[in-house]
């Protein structure tokens, strides 16, 4: 199972900018992300859980998309774009330490990024930002393991979160960032 956690400042939605399709860049980003991450593969990824944040580390809005549990979930922009809009509305009323899975599979919550950690319990977690080392993807091992890109400056170990973190080459797009793990790890597969 490879985990990806995506993390945005904010994730602007509404309903009319939906149904028209003039999507912010984040809402297009997110939902590329999703694209990209679960159906990029000829099917559905089982194994494969893409993780989309919004906020600060010390209260983040969660929405995830497990590729084992999804169900009515389509690969296009419009139709990821919905469901996001529809879990923010839920994840927007949620108390702090919760979660709630929709009847799609789509698991929201609210929690810390601490929290977060540890309910996923992670083998490793790897990190992608701006500040990371130029680390190859090639040479890690992503089984059971949480892969985060922020495009801001984050260090685990220092906010003690995570006893240990790897940094991996960074990628001004997430969607690109998540593409590239898959296709190392199908590589692997087939060899």
């Amino acid at each position: 199972m490879k985990h990806f956690l995506i993390l945005f400042d904010d994730i602007p939605i509404d309903k009319a900018t939906v149904k028209s399709g003039k999507n912010s860049l984040e809402v297009i980003t997110a939902a590329r992300c999703v694209n990209v991450g679960l159906f990029i593969s000829g099917n559905l990824r089982r194994d494969v859980i893409i993780s989309l944040a919004k906020g600060q580390p010390e209260d983040l809005k969660i929405i995830s998309f497990p590729g084992a549990h999804l169900r009515r979930v389509s690969p296009d922009e419009r139709s990821i774009s919905f469901f996001l809009l529809k879990a923010i509305s839920i994840v927007e009323d949620l108390v702090m330490d919760s979660l709630e899975t929709m009847d799609n599979g789509i698991e929201v919550r609210r929690s810390s990024l601490k929290a977060f950690l540890e309910s996923v319990a992670p083998t490793r977690v790897y990190l992608s930002t701006p500040e990371s080392a130029q680390n190859s993807l090639d040479d890690a091992d992503y089984e059971n393991s949480l892969l985060i890109h922020s495009g801001t400056r984050l260090d685990l170990i220092q906010e003690n979160i995570v006893r240990t973190q790897r940094e991996l080459r960074y990628y001004p797009h997430p969607e690109r960032f998540i593409l590239d793990v898959n296709i190392m790890m199908d590589m692997k597969k087939a060899s």
